[in-house]
């Protein structure tokens, strides 16, 4: 009897934090955006040289760590949960479900661990780049989205312990509404498309905690008991290769979603990191296919074999946790550039100046008495290398922000998007401008990326 009422209080307010957590991510999607754009912008911030410079590494290190900890405690724990229905009802099952409620415990305890430091670790390290106070906690919390996120993440952890005494259905329920609250609060939720790269990212955690979640369990079940091993691979073998296939199929939409260009994946650090990533994985897919082989022939697993997948799953995670910490972006230096001179003055901006698409922006100043000039063309050729065909830059007649003003000179701005260098590597962009008497001025700007 007491059991019961303790149970239905803990559904009470499962329920309660629940709904709770849904509303707090419905205002969190309602946000202007400003106040988030003004703590994401200081959100990997590394600045200073020298001391400061060390500084920065081991405090970037620090919160790189955390971040792993808690994905490795949140796909353990929620996939645990998910993976209750796999166990055999009745006398034959009383074995694995003692043993998976004495490790639920566990995964919980580590989940709470992890989600208050991850939380604590990254709020402060937010609000100390901005120089803020208790005010500036308050403003975290209530009005970004990323604080309302971690606090539906405090939440649903910490009524975890109420839940792994529930039954297979609310396990999973609190489950995917931890897997839905990171989603919301992920590294897709600021990219275009923001919906739809959510939903990919759900899937993907979804799909990445019932693999990591059983062969964690599969793991566990040989230390303590091979035929209970045996039987769990057995159901698990069933739907590890769907959870694989749709963890590689979300992970590849989600990248298309993060760069623009394949090209990243060659040239930054992120791209290099997704390849290992998915060569990871591949190796995974071949183990796994050995692993349900022979648990279709009923036998039991090699310990090898399985003490493999649990290392590889634990690297796929740690780069996992790298990945959303870092931004996929390329890391180079804008390139600006102005010029004066007697006939013609010009700037010339190209960001990110990177390999892949990268955005244009050309002012000119030209003598009032010349007028408005009839043509102005950009051609991007590289200077290392003769066979690289040249890069014509679409300039279209645009309105930047007020810049400079010289006398007795007239302004002319123009602006090109998507312009693609293939590579990195010397280049010289080649401006002419044929003036309204047909007169031609020619430049030869170099610069490298």
């Amino acid at each position: 009897m007491v059991q019961q009422i303790v149970n239905r209080r803990a559904l009470a307010l499962f329920l309660l934090l629940a709904v709770a957590t849904l509303f707090i991510g419905m205002d969190a999607s309602a946000q202007t955006g400003e106040m988030n754009a003004a703590f994401a912008a200081h959100e990997h911030a590394s600045t200073g040289t020298g001391q400061e410079a060390v500084k920065d590494t081991i405090k970037n290190a620090l919160l790189i760590a955390v971040k792993i900890a808690y994905y490795v405690m949140l796909l353990l724990t929620a996939g645990a949960a998910l993976l209750q229905g796999l166990v055999q009802g009745g006398e034959q099952g009383e074995g694995q479900k003692a043993l998976l409620r004495k490790w639920n415990g566990s995964f919980v305890k580590g989940l709470i661990v992890a989600v208050i430091l991850y939380v604590f670790i990254h709020s402060n390290h937010m609000v100390s780049e901005l120089r803020g106070g208790g005010k500036e906690w308050l403003r975290l919390f209530a009005e970004t989205s990323s604080g309302q996120t971690w606090l539906a993440l405090i939440l649903l952890s910490a009524i975890g312990f109420a839940v792994i005494r529930l039954n297979d259905g609310m396990k999973t329920i609190w489950a995917v509404l931890l897997l839905a609250a990171e989603s919301f609060g992920g590294h897709v939720s600021a990219v275009h498309q923001s919906a739809a790269a959510i939903v990919f990212d759900f899937i993907h955690l979804v799909s990445a905690a019932v693999w990591a979640g059983g062969v964690m369990i599969l793991l566990l079940f040989w230390r303590a008991d091979r035929k209970e091993a045996g039987r769990f691979a057995e159901k698990f073998a069933g739907i590890a290769w769907m959870t694989i296939a749709a963890l590689a199929a979300s992970g590849i939409v989600m990248t298309c979603f993060l760069i623009p260009t394949p090209l990243y994946l060659i040239y930054t650090g992120w791209g290099k990191l997704l390849l290992a990533k998915a060569a990871l994985v591949l190796l995974v897919i071949a183990l796994g296919a050995s692993l349900r082989a022979r648990a279709k022939r009923r036998e039991l697993p090699r310990g090898l074999m399985l003490k493999l997948d649990g290392l590889l799953m634990a690297v796929i995670i740690v780069i996992a946790g790298i990945l959303t910490s870092v931004s996929p972006v390329p890391g180079g230096e804008p390139f600006n550039q102005h010029q004066m001179g007697e006939e013609l003055h010009f700037t010339l901006n190209l960001s990110p100046n990177a390999p892949g698409p990268n955005e244009v922006a050309l002012s000119l100043w030209l003598p009032e008495d010349s007028g408005k000039p009839q043509a102005v063309s950009l051609v991007i050729v590289s200077a290392d290398n003769p066979e690289q065909a040249a890069i014509v830059v679409p300039l279209a007649p645009v309105k930047l922000e007020e810049g400079f003003a010289f006398p007795g000179f007239l302004a002319y701005t123009f602006g090109a998007e998507d312009v693609k260098l293939p590579r990195p590597g010397e280049w010289t962009a080649k401006l002419e401008i044929t003036e309204a008497d047909g007169t031609k001025l020619a430049r030869d700007i170099a610069f490298s990326n």
